[in-house]
């Protein structure tokens, strides 16, 4: 059964398509023996160009700030007025990304549902 996120990317079709592809990097630099000279570079632009539309497109879609944890709460000692900064709203969409993270696993086909 598909996540909450996975079902939210896949009624946008450039969510789906950003997702698939950071899905996709992120198995395969989970793969035994993987080289991070074939995925760390994918992986990191992907993410980027995921969470970028993330925050633009789909700002409703961020968490708050989590309680456990440290990051989220030294955000929370210093800023608790005003928009959030650039660095906290990605920090936020990688939260939103856990579950996608989570499914993204040799072997998890959960990651089909958005193909």
């Amino acid at each position: 059964m598909p996540c909450e996120l996975i079902e939210r990317m896949a009624a946008c079709d450039d969510c789906r398509n950003l997702a698939v592809d950071y899905g996709m990097n992120l198995i395969g630099s989970r793969r035994h023996g993987a080289d991070p000279r074939h995925w760390e570079l994918p992986l990191t632009l992907t993410r980027v160009h995921l969470d970028d539309h993330l925050i633009a497109a789909h700002a409703t879609w961020l968490p708050g700030r989590q309680s456990d944890c440290g990051v989220c709460e030294v955000w929370r000692e210093e800023h608790t007025i005003g928009p959030i900064h650039e660095a906290e709203a990605l920090h936020r969409a990688w939260h939103l990304c856990e579950q996608l993270r989570k499914i993204c696993t040799p072997g998890n086909f959960e990651l089909t549902h958005l193909m």
